[in-house]
Order: structure tokens, then sequence, then C-alpha cells
């Protein structure tokens, strides 16, 4: 079970004393604060429950507020008790026994892989191709769609095709390109768009390895719309700068996905 009690940028207090509650049985999660960079849930779990070994995405921190149980990490276990607090790195195996009545606020956060940077060369063509770009965007996403359709059919059904025909959804992506080449050196600018347009994937039920399929596509019909401006040079900086891109949805996704699955 999930309650959220709160969202970012809306302020509230409480004591854990009013929060913690216990259902009949298993496990009551409320999420006390959540925004695109951190989540923060209470656990109550009753006694005799049992959190079966997993893995997070997100690096975690667990403080207990109540009650006595078991966490297993990587092979080791520790004691929970009041005060207790455990930092487990993303990705590594962890599980939960409770042996009386247990809560504790487990604060999940954002977890950067290491990713292999943009060459300043890359970021110097690209950056030169964003007012280009911007003229002939639509043009661009539209023949990007059309390729995409008649190439590989079966992705159409993630996509809401009378956007596609009024050609709303082209103008938006145009405007997602042109605004990763202006601010392919300042990512941070990007992070409201990102988070978007990953929750909007994880919606449609987007996979990783549907970016490849986007990727040709999209250089095709830069290339195809470009013409000569489409040098070698300059379709294997766009190329290298869209495999770094999509490496960031691929990673935001993933998160969505994984807090979608612990709620």
């Amino acid at each position: 079970m999930n309650n959220v009690i709160s969202t970012f940028n809306k302020s509230f207090t409480g004591t854990f004393q009013e929060l913690i509650e216990y259902p009949t049985n298993g496990i009551l999660n409320k999420v006390l604060l959540q925004d695109n960079n951190s989540q923060y849930n209470l656990f109550c779990l009753t006694a005799g429950t049992e959190i079966k070994e997993h893995t997070s995405t997100r690096n975690a921190l667990i403080t207990v507020m109540e009650g006595e149980g078991n966490l297993t990490l990587e092979g080791k276990d520790i004691a929970l008790a009041p005060g207790v607090f455990v930092f487990m790195p993303a990705n590594v195996p962890h599980a939960v026994q409770t042996k009386e009545n247990l809560a504790f606020v487990l604060t999940l956060s954002q977890h950067f892989p290491a990713k292999k940077a943009i060459s300043q060369k890359t970021i110097d063509i690209v950056k030169s191709t964003a007012p280009v770009l911007k003229k002939y965007g639509k043009q661009t996403t539209t023949r990007m769609y059309e390729i995409m359709f008649n190439k590989y059919p079966e992705v159409k059904a993630q996509f809401d095709m009378s956007a596609q025909a009024n050609g709303s959804q082209p103008v938006k992506l145009a405007n997602a390109v042109y605004s990763y080449a202006s601010h392919i050196d300042d990512l941070e600018q990007l992070t409201s768009m990102v988070d978007k347009i990953a929750h909007r994937h994880v919606k449609t039920h987007v996979l990783p390895e549907q970016y490849p399929i986007v990727g040709e596509c999209l250089l095709q019909a830069i290339q195809d719309v470009l013409g000569d401006a489409a040098t070698e040079e300059v379709m294997t900086a766009w190329t290298e700068a869209y495999q770094a891109l999509a490496e960031i949805f691929i990673n935001r996704e993933r998160q969505v996905y994984q807090t979608a699955s612990e709620c």
C-alpha cells in the first residue's frame, strides 16, 4: 500500500508518532516527499514480514525509527533498531526481515552512472548546427517519423497518430532536438525537459532497445534534410551526441520504472 503525503515545492510538517501506522499484515509505504532527484518513504512493516532480496537503481539510506529487524546487505546481516542508519549504494543486493513491528525511513537519491564524456569537438560541432536545426527542425523530425514508420511499422502503436497527423509531435521533437543542440555543453538546463519526456516514454512503455531505431532514423533525416551541410564530420558528431542523449534518457527511465515498482 502506498500513500503520497507531499511533493516538491509544497512544505509540510509532522511527527513520526502521527505518521507511523501498521497494516494488519505486510507493508504500508508512505511517500513523505518526492521530487525529480530524491524520494523519502516511510515504511511500516508488521512483525514477521520479509522483503526478499532485490536491488535498486538509486542510492538509498535506511533510518530506523522504531522496532527491530534484520537487513541482509551483500550477504552480511545488520541488526535494525531505533537510531540505526544504513547507506546502500545503487544496484547492491539487499533484503529485510522483521522481528517485531518495524518502521524506517528510506531515502532514495539520484544515481548518475559513469558515462563517457562528450568530446569538446563534438560539442562545438553540434552547437554550430543549432541554428540550421531550428530553421529546418520540423522538416527534419517529420522526415524522421516518415522513415521510422516505413522501416519499423511495429513502433506505430506507441505513438499518438493524431499528433503525427496535425504536426504537433514533430514540432515537440524538433524543439527538443534544438534545445539539446543549444545546451549540449550545459545539460543541467535540460533536466526538466528530460524528466518530462522520460515519464511520457515510461507511460508508453519505451524500451532501451528502441533508442538505436530512433537514432538511426533521426540521423538519416538530418542527412536527408541538410544535404551537403551534413558533412561526414557533422554526422560523426551527431552520432556521438545522440548516443550520449540516449544514455541519459535510458538511465532516467530506468529510475522511473524502478520507483514505480518500489511503490
